[in-house]
């Protein structure tokens, strides 16, 4: 099915500076204390999956109720606090329409409305395709935590295609579902993504829904003929890197995924039903950012996550990571304060976890550019 493609109109920037202002209060719920890998959204056991015609072994839960992909699909709820919360923030910001953004609609197999955004620079043509970063957002909220990234701007003026004379990037910002999660409350239900079940498996009649959303959108830009396919990039923040992880692991035409502040979709301590970390797109370059004190230790998990992608999931050469202190300046170790139970990842770690480090963008833009497919 083709995406229904609308126009939309500028918006005052001032939008941008209203959630700039909002979105550290209205993030600081996003994210819970880890152990081993976890993060509030994430954390490795044993299983595996595929995502083109293979499928998952069963999960090491040990629960009932668990499946060959992990935990069962996360059931879609009707209204939730969260999901208002971010109805009306969207009434009042729409990113989309603040930058100057297309909207694609859909309905997913199971007939659940979706819908992303497109921010494209003007440059961007079937004569000068640009390359392509698909970015997810964290829970709670949606497309508009994009406003407070600094992302939007840098589609104009970036050099991700290697080409000085071809500057900037399409931005494709998909919305998750309001969906149960294991996540504690409020966020048990709200806006985000459902990497508990790690059906990848593109020949499944039952494929995680949200990977086949972010799939039909990316199709859908694609069909645009204004992307260079070589340069397609995920990345996410807190539940949207979670998601962006699984997603880029195993996503042929990924060229590389670059998330911030997360650990492992594949093993949450909340998670009844872990699995190991798996990778089909394992030829494919990987670059976690997270901060040195970071919500719940989500900087030792992403340590640790780091270490079980290199034993055996990906080359060691193609894991990168990077710790980055309050400054935004690269350091070498987590901060021990902020390990998980410790008074420091639930105030200052919470803190740091959100925002987004705008100062590094030039680095993650780098990296991207070094790493067409």
């Amino acid at each position: 099915m083709t995406a229904s493609i609308v126009p939309i109109s500028a918006r005052r920037a001032a939008s941008a500076l209203a959630l700039l202002l909002c979105a550290p209060l209205l993030l600081s719920g996003c994210g819970s204390s880890v152990s081993g890998s976890g993060s509030g959204a994430s954390g490795g056991s044993s299983g595996s999956g595929s995502s083109s015609g293979g499928s998952g072994s069963s999960s090491s839960g040990g629960g009932s109720s668990c499946t060959a992909y992990g935990d069962p699909p996360r059931a879609v709820v009707g209204t939730s606090a969260d999901g208002t919360l971010n109805t009306l923030l969207n009434t009042a910001l729409n990113a989309c329409t603040a930058s100057n953004g297309v909207n694609l609609t859909w309905t997913d197999a199971n007939g659940t409305p979706r819908d992303a955004c497109m921010i494209a620079p003007a440059n961007a043509t079937a004569q000068t395709p640009l390359p392509l970063l698909v970015w997810l957002h964290p829970t709670l909220i949606a497309q508009d935590s994009i406003l407070a990234t600094g992302l939007v701007a840098l589609t104009k003026t970036a050099n991700v295609s290697g080409d000085s004379s071809k500057p900037g990037y399409i931005l494709l910002l998909p919305t998750g579902r309001d969906i149960e999660q294991f996540l504690p409350a409020p966020l048990n239900t709200g806006i985000g993504w459902d990497h508990w079940y790690r059906n990848l498996d593109r020949s499944s009649s039952t494929l995680n829904p949200d990977v086949a959303a972010i799939d039909h959108f990316i199709n859908a830009v694609e069909q645009s003929n204004i992307v260079d396919t070589s340069r397609v990039y995920i990345s996410g923040w807190s539940e949207g890197a979670d998601m962006a992880t699984l997603y880029g692991l195993n996503t042929p035409g990924i060229a590389a995924t670059a998330p911030y502040s997360t650990t492992s979709p594949f093993d949450d301590p909340a998670d009844p039903c872990p699995q190991a970390a798996f990778a089909t797109n394992n030829t494919r370059p990987y670059y976690l950012m997270v901060r040195e004190c970071d919500v719940g230790g989500a900087c030792q998990g992403a340590q640790t996550f780091l270490g079980q992608l290199r034993n055996g999931v990906l080359a060691p050469s193609l894991v990168q990571g990077v710790i980055l202190d309050a400054n935004t300046a690269a350091v070498n170790a987590c901060n021990a304060a902020c390990a998980a139970g410790m008074p420091d990842a639930s105030t200052f770690g919470q803190y740091e976890h959100t925002h987004w480090p705008t100062q590094w963008n030039d680095q993650l833009m780098n990296f991207l550019s070094s790493n067409p497919e």
